[in-house]
């Protein structure tokens, strides 16, 4: 069925999807009666019910290095007892793999202690964990929520053939809590030695109840199992979580969390059992999005800073912000009255109003935990007797994450084209969703879960609003751990038997002794160069200010009169690249190191990927030169463009309104715009252009020069006001468009115009000036040329090839230049993965093959993508990475790719471009362009004058045909093939932090050499540049030979700007060359060779070099160049027999391998120097070189 008719009622579309999930999940629920690995797992978990309550418990004495020795003598007719608990008691649990979020099906049992085990006194410091852990003796044991110090075994039945269908979790704990005195549980009770109340303390209380959570879950879950709609919706919200990377978190919810989150939706009437899937699942990212969990500000107008203002959000704060506290309500009874009558709320508000604790305490329980002040932890989801904390070991990280993810899903449904792909297909875990990636060491000693919660409110407060969010690694998300993850990555441990007070809490939940956190940077505001303090008036705002920033903070006076402590980071200590700042998150990495030095470890703190930045930027320095500082040169050019166009518009136009007396430049019309279409001018270009000194630009440092230009000219357009002089002839209109670039040209040289040098070539379609060190390539757009050729009833097909020409030359590409130029000014990083994907592009020999304009577009889609799940990229190495992936992982057979950065398609030309894209492709998905890209200036009808659309064209204006050029399939399918290799590579190097070449992402090896047919060696007097090579493997930070560091950017640019050795010219400071042949203003002989070859023996073969470094020229013979055909005379160039007897008599032929390669060495004389020749069908011996 075709796209938009499966589209013409998207909602239903949705629900009819969310449907066939919902079948496959009642096929994937099934009973013991039905499916045969039930069976297996009912019959394993019966084996395991008469084997524990065997195991005798023995008379035991141990050193409780917590608090003081203790001598436990139990009964030894004492047995285990044990009991499934959670979802293990439901039908919910009986799922297959495919039906529960890829996670093998777990049962869970209890192994409860006997009670001669416990004694009254060990809920007191950690002695009751160390009791358990004694007890139990060295086991293998899994810590999916952190701990340390609680065992947990994993038990997976034997299977040899085949494997294992479910495992079962057994976990020990209590029978029952009564033991311990109600209000020791409170949140302003510490059962540990402590100076105070902490998050400490309030993790071991929760710890306490969590070994009897089955006290509070299990009556409550067992009631979901009727509820199919329900079973369904908690099924979707796994694969929803599963893809964002927040499931199987050790911090984050759990199917038992959920499942009772939805019991609590239930009970309190917002939503019911009746309503559809879809219904219940929007019913739950609305309460996650809109609930106050953690009690931070609702008001998001107050985080909108803009980078200019030296304000931050640090202590703009509520204090007073409280989070909100869910209730499950008792049947029949709602929230309030079930906290009403809670006994242990009403025991804590006596006992507080009575004696209370400190003078700070909430007057109520519920106060106590919604308070930021009391309550350290992250959500509070209490049961009916206010006991136990269903969320107790989520995090306020994990939860503010999971909250944003839900905003962004609600707004996907109000789109119901795109909602279901958004919320169900498309990943995004940890290590491809976040812009920066830190690895923090920390001591073995530290409570992990502790230290890392401390450090995550530390780095937050301090980063403010320059950073749109932050998450610590955690198990879910891919290869998390150090090799010991075996099922669902979850690593494994054995159990020591030293417990108390030298063993820690929690452990890393990765199987390391290092956090990783990843942060998604803000580029509007991540350069902000100040963080400015609260006012004086303010003493204890100010005291925390100091304390958070350390010596950092000093006094300053600002313009507008206040005298305030700041912070100011506009230093160069610790930067890299020139740029640093712009492309690689501000200074959010400069801040990180200064609160992790000042608040917690003297070590070093990593970073991912830090010299990727080496490819497109130089070394920091005080003073950046020509060669180090990209962005800097690229604004010169413009600077020099903005004076050309002032010189150009203000010279041609008469000297007096109305006057009939000739202009400065001696042109018959004046001139009414000046446009840019060079990459150059939109920072674009890999190896902008540097001022040359024999073109008018100052002098360098450096002895010699080239003798001609590396780079392309700068390519700009100028364009006429309105007039009737142009002739009605389409021959004549050129020759006059010749005639006023010859005016042009003879006016710069003769006038002797300021800023002008150099010669000036001119032809009939473009003239070639030099400009402040600049060679500009300027083109006239003749308007009515366009509009001639448009109104023509026959064209010929000159005439059309001329108009596609011109419309692609003139119009689109200044659409297409204003349009990414957009992009580029918005978002600072993505010039600079356009610049880093033209390095890739070149490193693998795809020069010429993929054009700068699809590149820009796919770095735009990146960049502007609002069905994306993730966040708009706001480093260069995040931009780079999601270019690989949209590259490597977009169907281009099946899928237009549509890039809209400001917005200006609607949803029907979303339709409109799908079905003219099917029917384009055709049954097969063949037919058409293979990258089928369409931007908002490839709308269909009419250009006016000014180059925008005419609307007053009904027949065309709904028609969309993508402008630019698409590569051959063949050419996609290896860009396709080489983003999915460097991804993994560079994926790979980012997660193990290390900081190594990335020179298997940007080379090609011996062995993707020995897979072309044959390879020509380009002489190296052509190759100027030899660090752009596709073989260079030090593509770092170097010394020069003066010992001053360089990157791989600053030595291409040496090496360009001094040019080929034959070429090069001294420089001296007083004299200067002059004339018309002092430089070349193009010199490309090794990429006009590869022009011709393509455009000759481009049926035959395919042809890969590397622009920048065109060492080797690769040819790939096409499959059908060497088939046997008939004879005819349309066939017999370069042909021979097929057989090797009587050829008159044999009517089959074949394409002679070196008559083609005898016809090419016509092009490269002089250019290559040995041609190899390689079969692929014999040995390697055999193969043949030739000079």
């Amino acid at each position: 069925m075709p796209r938009h008719n499966q589209q013409f009622d998207s909602s239903l579309s949705l629900e009819r999807r969310l449907l066939v999930i919902c079948c496959a999940i009642a096929c994937a629920i099934s009973t013991t009666e039905t499916r045969k690995w039930a069976s297996e797992a009912q019959q394993y978990l019966e084996l395991l019910s008469k084997i524990i309550p065997k195991v005798k418990c023995r008379v035991e004495s141990y050193q409780n290095k917590a608090d003081k020795p203790v001598s436990v003598e139990i009964n030894e007719k004492t047995s285990l007892s044990i009991e499934p608990i959670g979802f293990t008691r439901t039908p919910l649990a009986w799922t297959k793999k495919s039906g529960n979020a890829q996670m093998l099906p777990t049962f869970t049992l209890l192994v409860t202690l006997p009670a001669g085990v416990i004694s009254a006194k060990d809920y007191l410091n950690n002695r009751y964990i160390d009791v358990s852990s004694e007890k139990i003796g060295n086991v293998e044991y899994v810590w999916p929520n952190g701990t340390a110090r609680s065992p947990c075994l994993r038990l997976v039945p034997p299977s040899a053939k085949r494997s294992p269908k479910f495992q079962v979790s057994l976990s020990f704990g209590m029978g029952s809590i009564d033991w311990i005195p109600k209000l020791r549980l409170v949140p302003n009770r510490s059962n540990i030695k402590s100076k105070s109340v902490s998050m400490k303390t309030q993790r071991y209380n929760h710890s306490l109840v969590s070994d009897a959570r089955h006290l509070f879950e299990d009556k409550h879950l067992a009631t979901l199992a009727g509820c199919p709609n329900v079973e369904a919706t908690l099924v979707l919200i796994q694969i929803w979580a599963l893809q964002r990377g927040l499931w199987r978190n050790h911090d984050g919810w759990t199917k038992e969390n959920v499942a009772m989150f939805l019991f609590y939706l239930l009970r309190t009437q917002k939503m019911n059992s009746r309503m559809t899937p879809l219904q219940l699942f929007t019913v739950v990212l609305q309460t996650w999005a809109d609930t106050n969990w953690i009690g931070e500000e609702q008001d998001e107008a107050t985080k909108v800073v803009r980078a200019a203002h030296s304000q931050t959000t640090q202590f703009h704060k509520s204090y007073d912000s409280c989070r909100s506290v869910l209730v499950l309500p008792l049947e029949d009874s709602s929230e309030k009255e079930t906290i009403q009558q809670s006994e242990l709320g009403q025991l804590y508000a006596q006992q507080t109003e009575e004696s209370p604790l400190s003078d700070c305490d909430p007057s109520t329980l519920i106060s106590a935990y919604a308070s930021k002040k009391s309550f350290f932890l992250g959500p509070v989801f209490l049961d009916p007797t206010l006991t136990f904390n269903y969320l107790g070991d989520v995090s306020p990280n994990y939860m503010k994450l999971l909250s944003s993810h839900a905003k962004k899903s609600l707004k996907a449904l109000i789109q119901p084209r795109t909602s279901f792909s958004f919320l169900f297909m498309l990943p995004a875990r940890f290590w491809n969703q976040w812009d920066l990636y830190a690895q923090i060491p920390t001591e073995r000693s530290e409570d992990w879960e502790v230290y890392s919660r401390n450090i995550v409110e530390k780095i937050e407060l301090a980063l403010g609003n320059r950073i749109r969010g932050l998450r610590v690694l955690s198990t879910g998300n891919g290869n998390a751990s150090n090799g010991s993850a075996t099922f669902d990555e979850f690593p494994t441990q054995p159990v020591g038997k030293t417990g108390g007070s030298e063993q820690p809490l929690s452990r890393s939940p990765t199987g390391t002794n290092k956090i990783v956190i990843g942060l998604s940077v803000n580029p509007e505001t991540s350069q902000r160069a100040v963080d400015r303090g609260p006012p004086s008036d303010m003493p204890e705002e100010v005291e925390e200010f100091k304390k958070l920033w350390g010596d950092k903070a000093q006094l300053r006076r600002f313009k507008d009169g206040a005298i305030v402590q700041a912070v100011v980071w506009n230093d160069r200590q610790d930067e890299l690249f020139q740029n640093e700042g712009k492309l690689n998150g501000g200074y959010v990495s400069k801040i990180i190191k200064h609160i992790l030095r000042l608040h917690f470890t003297k070590a070093s703190v990593q970073f991912s990927l830090p010299t990727l930045l080496s490819l497109v930027d130089g070394v920091a320095s005080k003073k950046g030169g020509p060669f180090d500082d990209p962005y800097s040169s690229h604004q010169d050019i413009m600077s020099a463009f903005n004076s050309l166009s002032d010189f150009l518009r203000k010279n041609s136009q008469p000297p007096r309104p109305g006057s009939m007396e000739t202009n400065e430049l001696g042109l018959p019309l004046p001139i009414d715009a000046v446009e840019p279409l060079a990459p150059c001018l939109r920072y674009s270009e890999l190896y902008p252009p540097v001022p040359h000194p024999f073109l008018g630009g100052s002098s360098v440092d450096t002895k010699k020069v080239s003798g001609a230009l590396l780079s392309e000219p700068v390519l700009i357009q100028i364009r006429f006001g309105s007039s009737s002089k142009w002739p009605n002839d389409l021959k004549a209109i050129g020759a006059a468009k010749t005639a006023m670039l010859i005016q042009l040209a003879e006016a710069i040289e003769t006038r002797a115009f300021k800023d002008f040098e150099g010669p000036v070539h001119v032809s009939p379609t473009y003239a070639d000036v030099g400009f402040r060190g600049y060679c500009f390539r300027i083109l006239i757009r003749a308007d009515p040329e366009l509009r001639m050729l448009r109104g023509l009833s026959k064209p010929s097909p000159l005439a059309s090839a001329m108009q596609v020409e011109l419309t692609r030359k003139h119009l689109i590409g200044s659409r297409h230049h204003s349009t990414i130029h957009a992009v580029h000014t918005l978002h600072p990083s993505a010039a600079s993965v356009v610049r880093m994907v033209q390095r890739w592009l070149a490193s693998h020999l795809l020069s010429g093959l993929i054009s700068t304009e699809v590149v820009e577009l796919l770095v735009a889609k990146v960049y502007s993508d609002d069905e994306a799940l993730l966040e708009v990229p706001g480093t260069l190495q995040a931009g780079f990475l999601k270019f690989l992936r949209l590259l490597a992982n977009h169907d281009w057979a099946r899928e237009p790719l549509i890039v809209d950065p400001r917005g200006h398609i609607d949803s029907d030309c979303l339709d409109t471009i799908n079905s003219q894209f099917e029917a384009l492709r055709g049954v097969k998905m063949e037919d058409g362009l293979p990258m089928y890209i369409i931007a908002p200036y490839d709308k269909g009808g009419l250009f006016d004058d000014t180059g925008d659309f005419d609307e007053t064209d009904k027949n065309d204006i709904g028609s969309w045909r993508p402008s630019v050029d698409s590569p051959e399939w063949v050419v996609v399918n290896r860009a396709v093939t080489l983003a999915q290799r460097s991804y993994d590579f560079m994926l790979q190097t980012l997660k193990g932090f290390v900081e190594s070449e990335l020179s298997a992402a940007f080379n090609e090896s011996a062995a993707q050499f020995k897979a072309y047919d044959v390879l020509f060696r380009v002489s190296p007097e052509f190759v100027p540049d030899v660090t752009s090579s596709a073989t260079c493997d030090t593509l770092g930070i170097v010394e020069n030979d003066a010992g001053v560091s360089e990157s791989a950017y600053t030595r291409s640019m040496k090496d360009r700007f001094a040019g080929p050795k034959p070429l090069r010219r001294k420089l001296y400071r007083n004299l200067r060359e002059n004339g018309n042949e002092s430089v070349l203003p193009v010199w490309r002989p090794v990429s006009e060779l590869v022009e011709k070859l393509r455009e000759r023996f481009g049926d035959v073969a395919l042809f890969f070099y590397n622009e920048s470094s065109p060492e080797v020229i690769s040819l790939l013979w096409r499959p059908q160049t060497f088939k046997p055909v008939a004879f005819s005379a349309m066939t017999s160039d370069y042909a021979r027999p097929i057989g090797d007897g009587d050829w008159k008599s044999d009517s089959l032929i074949v394409r002679n391998e070196r008559d083609l390669l005898r016809d090419m060495s016509q092009y490269y004389l002089d250019i290559v120097t040995t041609v190899k020749v390689l079969d692929h069908h014999k040995s390697p011996a055999k193969r043949r070189k030739t000079s």
